[in-house]
């Protein structure tokens, strides 16, 4: 029986065999289908959104801030941006 779903949009893509299979045994696991397994893993992926690009150490923003064995006023704006 085919149920027609509203809201939605088909899209054929075409993967390697082992992805594949992977995704079917995957989705076999879970008691779902390989189309509602994809479409709740691009679901999660895009809520996401962008990758976040790579944190930089705070301490590395305050290297060189020390004059005279003092901590300069900056340091708070150096390490949280206040």
């Amino acid at each position: 029986m085919y149920v027609m779903i509203t809201g939605m949009k088909r899209a054929t893509v075409r993967l390697p065999e082992e992805l594949h299979e992977r995704l079917r045994a995957e989705a076999f696991r879970h008691g779902i289908s390989m189309a509602e397994l994809i479409r709740s893993t691009l679901e999660k992926a895009n809520r996401r959104g962008k990758p976040r690009a790579e944190t930089r150490d705070p301490l590395a923003n305050v290297e060189g801030i020390v004059h005279n064995g003092k901590l300069s006023a900056g340091i708070d704006e150096a390490l949280y941006g206040n």
